[in-house]
């Protein structure tokens, strides 16, 4: 076990200075408890000054956002409505799948979504994903935000700093989402319900939006039930070109042998125009019934599920360099910033043979699906005047399932070139007409079945003992326990080889026989920003569906067929199984001016990681039952204990004008795929992302100062400077390990990156107004600068040096309207199939217009990525082009109404 003593640098010296201080910044501060102003308003400017409360009333450092805050921004998840907060992330995909229409990950003062703790009403919520890598890679703890709609949301607070009675987890902040409560209602019948229409411009089609509340209060204030249900579906169609990697130029490589000044430079593995198409349709419900008896005693009883069907199809037409460098040398060839950015390669190596210099691509992943579901019962129970005690017990799952994925992978032998062209490459093959199947054979076809589930029952008691109106105010105690369960199975099955060395018994079989359609129109240079961008032709899915399911190791049968031990994936599979124990005790302290917190929180973390390791088949425990080699399977065990004290403290300077401080050691446990060492595989490429059950937590000191001015009603000016010193982070490195390749047919060795522990840190600043101005219009800007590094100088993941957001508004009684703008900079993703990841620059804007037919009845419209802003990485460097994505704009159109 290793267990952690070392307390929290300065942290004893900070307590003492601030408790003398106190007296001192009194003499000029006001009674925080006062409010700014008895005005009360709605709308837009009730819902900004109802989240300036929760800020300024909070003895941490939140920010936060309402319900009518959500309402009004043209935001349709949580996700989606948190980015436009000082400090917060959001990203749009979970791991290397590249970007979407749909925000689906947040993270906070630039770490990555996996430090960040997300939770429903204080409580633990799993999630699935809906997209295969994400199911078994290295994403982890991070909540997908593509299950929670914003409807279901009162308020969301963002924590920055840490206290004791606050769930561990969180590096850098938590996120806890807070549904309403029955009680919470007027009395009587309430009704909200929005009927709206989603129109994407990429698709051109209109989809449903569905939401409605019935909740109900009895007049006695003591019983009451919320029940909620939502179906929203989407069209998605992204545009795309794509290059899968880069790999270094050897001495044994036919260009390396000719020309060894170029051996270590890298070079595009495949580089494809890439079809993604998805039809999403997120349905669930969210209900609660609240009873509380007498003053003394209150529960309540809370459910949530969603489900998310997202059946899609991806299309991938690829110059295949990898096979170009390892066969054959080319005639042509530039090199910029250590990258052979051009070449032109013959049809013929030097021994005549025709290379294949092209692959088709065509996956199909029908009713692929994610859900998430809790049930959670609070109980509150006033003991004594002094001692109230709360009580929380529940169970949460999520689960992400591909419950099939077949997929078809054709060749050409041809000349090909590609060379920069505006924001990609572009890519002229010579022998082959893209737009015809002409030339193009099947050379393999697969079939995969994933399930990830992940699942926590948790229970946990808090204590508040009220000491009365002296120095200490009160102390908080309490413990909490949880069972957790991450597991992740997954089936390949490709075919047996045929007479021709084809995956089919009767010889290789043309491209035709999918049934090859033309790219949508739509999908042009003028799109992506690429000229003379590669314009292939796609399998028509149903098709390819019913060739691949056909096929059960050569013999025709059903798809159920693919789950048998034979074909079990043991790479990608794991069990992860976790027991955590913890408690605390805070003291709240205050006086005149100034108040705040201090404590410590110990948490103990049980870890056993069933982990899958090759092995010879002469090994005594050796698992030989599966076609991808023998294996056995390792119980990694870690025991962790961490001490993690906290204080926050918050001063009034002078009228409305606040000083906080606060330090912290706070913690993240690793993600789940990470230690179950998952791997998952590229065989065009020979390389693979891999897991490490032996990562320790992610462990940090933080510490944070701010100023806050609240000058009037619905305005503050703030500035918060932070640090976090991290001793042990996650980075990302490369070995070499020998896995089955079902496209050879053979054991080969694979590069795969893993993530390993290493020192770093990160410092910023944030910056946020809030202004109304005059005739109903305000304005809403903050932005976020930020420096991390590990100790080895490489960036830290999701770390971008500068965010910020702009939103104007305007309201009177009939009209309101919002323009936002969101920007962050360029930040590393990871490393995807062994090659670095970086997301460009991106800025978006976003609209909402509501016009009041009736007091309650409105009109609303909601524009999502006005300016049709692309998705666009790289690797190493900007030169080193990794995918440009068009995802075009959303637009929401409809009724909303509230009785």
């Amino acid at each position: 076990m290793n267990i952690r003593r070392r307390v929290l640098v300065g942290s004893a010296s900070a307590l003492v200075v601030a408790l003398a201080a106190a007296p001192v910044l009194a003499a000029d501060a006001t009674d925080s408890s006062s409010t700014v102003g008895e005005l009360v308003v709605t709308g837009i400017r009730g819902s900004l000054q109802k989240a300036i409360e929760l800020k300024r009333l909070n003895e941490d450092q939140i920010d936060a956002i309402s319900s009518e805050d959500i309402g009004k921004l043209p935001d349709h998840n949580v996700a989606d409505a948190l980015q436009r907060l000082p400090g917060v992330n959001t990203e749009s995909a979970a791991s290397g799948e590249g970007g979407f229409d749909e925000n689906d990950r947040v993270s906070i003062r630039g770490t990555s979504p996996s430090l960040t703790q997300v939770t429903v009403d204080g409580h633990a919520v799993s999630t699935g994903d809906w997209f295969i890598l994400d199911q078994f890679q290295t994403v982890g703890r991070s909540v997908s935000f593509d299950l929670l709609p914003a409807e279901i949301v009162q308020n969301v607070e963002v924590y920055k700093t840490q206290d004791a009675a606050l769930l561990e987890g969180g590096v850098a902040g938590s996120v806890d989402i807070m549904t309403r409560n029955p009680l919470d209602l007027k009395q009587g019948p309430t009704f909200e319900g929005s009927v709206q229409g989603a129109y994407n411009t990429n698709t051109g089609e209109v989809k449903p939006q569905l939401n409605g509340l019935l909740g109900w209060r009895n007049d006695d204030d003591t019983f009451g039930a919320i029940i909620q249900g939502f179906y929203e579906q989407r069209s998605v169609r992204r545009y795309g070109q794509e290059t899968l990697g880069y790999t270094a130029i050897t001495s044994a490589m036919p260009i390396g042998a000719a020309n060894p000044t170029l051996v270590g430079v890298q070079a595009p593995t495949l580089i494809g125009s890439t079809l993604f198409e998805q039809q999403k349709t997120r349905e669930g419900v969210d209900g609660s019934i609240q009873w509380r008896p007498d003053d003394r005693m209150e529960f309540k009883l809370s459910g949530f599920y969603s489900h998310l069907d997202a059946t899609n199809v991806n299309d991938n037409y690829m110059y295949w360099g990898n096979n170009e460098l390892g066969k054959n040398l080319p005639t042509s060839f530039t090199v910029l910033n250590n990258t052979l950015t051009s070449a032109v390669w013959p049809l013929n190596n030097a021994a005549g043979t025709p290379v294949d210099g092209l692959v088709v691509d065509n996956i199909v992943r029908p009713n692929e699906t994610a859900e998430s579901y809790y049930i959670n019962l609070d109980g509150k129970f006033r003991l004594t005047d002094q001692l109230t005690i709360k009580a929380q017990v529940g169970f949460t799952q999520g689960i992400g399932s591909t419950p099939s994925q077949p997929f078809f992978e054709s060749d050409a032998a041809t000349g090909i070139s590609y060379a920069p062209s505006g924001n990609g490459w572009t890519v002229n093959p010579t022998n082959v007409n893209p737009a015809s199947p002409a030339g193009l054979a099947n050379d393999w076809s697969l079939n995969e079945v994933f399930r990830s589930v992940d699942q926590e029952v948790y229970g946990k008691f808090d204590g508040v003992w009220d000491l009365g109106s002296g120095l200490f105010k009160d102390v908080e105690f309490g413990a909490r326990v949880a069972s957790h369960d991450r597991r992740v199975d997954g089936w390949d099955r490709g075919c047996s080889l045929g007479t021709n060395g084809q995956c089919f018994t009767a010889g290789a079989m043309p491209f035709a026989a999918t049934d090859p359609v033309p790219y949508p129109a739509g999908f042009t240079a003028g799109a992506l920003g690429i000229p003379g961008l590669l314009m292939p032709i796609a399998g028509n899915p149903q098709t390819i569906t019913n060739i691949v399911n056909a096929i059960t190791g050569g013999v025709r049968g059903p798809v159920s067929a693919i789950v048998q031990p034979q074909n079990y994936y043991w790479t990608g599979a794991f069990k992860v199984h976790e027991n955590d124990y913890e408690g605390y005790i805070m003291a709240r302290v205050g006086g005149e001016g100034w108040r705040g917190n201090f404590g410590v929180r110990l948490a103990e973390t049980q870890e056993n990681a069933f982990v899958n390791v090759p092995t010879s088949a002469a090994n005594p425990v050796a698992i030989t039952s599966s076609a991808y080699g023998p294996y056995y399977v390792d119980d990694v065990k870690n025991n962790y204990l961490d001490v993690l004290p906290s204080l926050n403290f918050t001063f009034d300077l002078r009228r409305n004008l606040l000083l906080r401080i606060s330090a912290a050691e706070t913690m993240s446990r690793p993600d789940f795929s990470a230690l179950g060492g998952t791997v998952s595989l590229t065989d065009l490429t020979d390389v693979g992302n891999g897991g490490n059950p032996n990562l320790r937590p992610i462990r940090a000191a933080v510490y944070d100062g701010a100023l806050e001015w609240y000058y009037a009603p619905t305005a503050v000016a703030a500035v918060s400077v932070f640090h976090d010193d991290l001793q042990s982070y996650v980075t990302f490195g490369t070995s070499n390990t020998v896995y089955y390749n079902m496209l050879n047919k053979d054991f080969e060795s694979f590069d795969i990156s893993s993530p390993s522990n290493i020192a770093g840190e990160l410092s910023g600043v944030e910056l946020q107004i809030q202004q109304p101005i005059a005739y109903g219009f305000g304005i809403q800007a903050n932005g976020t600068y930020v420096d991390g590094h590990d100790v080895d100088g490489n960036p830290l993941v999701g770390t971008s040096k500068i965010t910020f957001n702009v939103v104007g508004y305007y309201e009177n009684k009939w009209v309101s309207a919002r323009l936002a703008y969101t920007y962050r900079s360029h930040y590393f993703v990871g490393l995807d199939r062994s090659s670095d990841e970086n997301q460009q620059n991106y800025g978006t804007l976003d609209g909402s217009l509501d016009f009041n037919i009736t007091p309650n009845i409105a009109l609303t419209i909601d524009a999502v990525n006005m300016t049709n802003s692309l998705l666009k990485y790289y690797a190493a460097n900007p030169t080193q082009i990794r995918a440009v994505y068009d995802n075009g704009t959303q637009v929401f159109f409809g009724l909303r109404a509230k009785f």
